[in-house]
Order: C-alpha cells, then structure tokens, then sequence
C-alpha cells in the first residue's frame, strides 16, 4: 500500500506543478497582452489562446526539469530509478507497432469528435505559423514528437510505475499508472480522450514490465502521437477507407500484442510475474 500511495503522490506532486506553471505562464500572457495595448477580457482571452501551444512547451520543459531535479538534488540514480535501460531493435520494432496501430485505430474511430483542446493547439499552430512560416508546424512536432511523450513516461511509467511496482503486483502498477494517465488528459479533452488514454496507458505500462526500459516507452508514445498528424476528417471522409483502415490496425495490433505475450520475459534479478 505505501508503494500505491508513494506513486500516487508523485502523480499529484507532478500534476500541481503542471499546473501552477500554467497559471503562472497565463498571468505573464496576460501581462504581455497588455504590455501590447490589448484591452478587453475577450481580447486577451483570444490572445491567450492563440499562445496556448507556446505555454504548453514552455511547461513542458519546465516540468522535465523539475523531475529531473526532484531525483537529483537527493542524488539518487535517475538511471536505475526510471529504468532507462537499452532494448533490442527487434522490441523496439513491436512496441511501436502495437502503439500506432492502437492510436490509429483511436484516430479513426473518433474523426468526427470535437476535442476542444485540440481544435484550440491547431488554431494556436497556426496563428505561430502566420507570423514566421511553419513555425507552428515546429512548435507542433517539437510538443507532440519530444516534450509530452517524455514528460508523460518520465512522469507515469518512470516514476508513479516503478514506485507502485516495487512493492504491489506488476498488474497493480499497469493499471493505476494507466488510470492516471487518462485522467491527467480530462482538461485536453473530456472523458473520449481520457478512455483512449487510459487503454493507450495499459499499452505503455505493459511495455515497461516486459522490457524494462523507459526509452522504450518514450518512442512507443512518439509512435502513438504520430496519429496527430496523419488523420483528418479531409483525408478520410470515405467511410470505406476508414473501414478498410480499422480492419487493418485492428489485425495488426491483435498480432503484435499475441507476438509479445507469446514470447518469453527477458529475466532478471527483479524480474517478476505480472500477477505476482
């Protein structure tokens, strides 16, 4: 129980920083849009929006480095304690296959649902892009392909995972870290991206106990955010291709995920059951 409620607790501490550099970052927006002689709340309300994808980076910088620091100023072992361990190709194959077939397959399946926070991070990518010329397509990639996927792992696979793991059941571990990381994407965009989340948790957390290795992890979740920029209601408005395409992920990632399970766990001297 102490190890639920140790990992538990780094998810919160993680969560209030994220937070209250948001809030802090909003209050220097505010101050700059006034600094620029714009006046009236929906004027700056409108502003802020149009820079929600520069805040969004700068905080998630700021939160890596807070993790980092957390586990360094006590001078513990970062490498040990979030498993940054190497993996074979042939996992790394596996892992990011089964992440973007599962993501695709969310992609799809959910074309036509209105994610605020989505519509709001492309409006804003736009907005950088109309100033200096993909721009925002950068601020993007950089967001989507770098800072969230590692900030996310550092902080629910490396952390809340293994501290729930050390000393609960594997499949304790899995699951809560994966709860948590779907309710962490509420704000983002309600309980469809807090379902999707949470079974693309489940993914990620499976990963983590079968190889052992948070980079691993990291380029899983790369893989899964790659669906940002292929999907689009443009794209695929032909309801046969969307078809065609959900049958295809829905094999692939049933056939990943047997390969995996059918495969024997690299074993260690922390090596353990996932219900033992």
């Amino acid at each position: 129980m102490k190890g639920l409620l140790r990992g538990i607790g780094y998810f919160l501490l993680y969560m209030v920083f994220t937070i209250a550099i948001q809030v802090v970052l909003s209050i220097v927006i505010v101050q700059i849009a006034a600094g620029m002689g714009i006046a009236g709340q929906t004027q700056i309300e409108d502003f802020a929006n149009k820079n929600i994808l520069g805040m969004t980076i700068v905080s998630g910088l700021l939160t890596v480095l807070f993790l980092y620091l957390l586990f360094k100023i006590p001078k513990k072992d970062i490498r040990k304690e979030w498993k940054l361990n190497s993996f074979a190709f042939r996992d790394l194959i596996k892992a990011c296959l089964l992440s973007f077939s599962l993501s695709s397959l969310f992609s799809l399946l959910t074309l036509n649902a209105d994610i605020e926070n989505s519509r709001l991070i492309t409006d804003s990518a736009q907005y950088y892009s109309s100033m200096v010329p993909y721009m925002g397509t950068i601020f993007m990639v950089l967001n989507l392909l770098v800072i969230a996927p590692a900030a996310e792992e550092v902080a629910l696979r490396g952390i809340v995972y293994t501290r729930i793991e050390k000393e609960l059941k594997p499949i304790v571990a899995i699951i809560v870290s994966a709860v948590l990381f779907g309710l962490m994407h509420f704000m983002a965009g309600g309980i469809i991206l807090v379902a999707g989340a949470a079974i693309m948790g489940l993914i990620f957390g499976l990963l983590m106990y079968k190889y052992r290795s948070l980079w691993l992890c990291i380029i899983a979740h790369i893989c899964a955010n790659l669906s940002n920029f292929i999907y689009s209601k443009e794209l695929f408005a032909s309801s046969g291709l969307k078809i065609g395409l959900v049958c295809v992920f829905c094999v692939t990632f049933l056939a990943v995920l047997i390969w995996i399970f059918s495969e024997k766990r690299q074993r260690t001297k922390e090596s353990r059951g996932l219900f033992y």
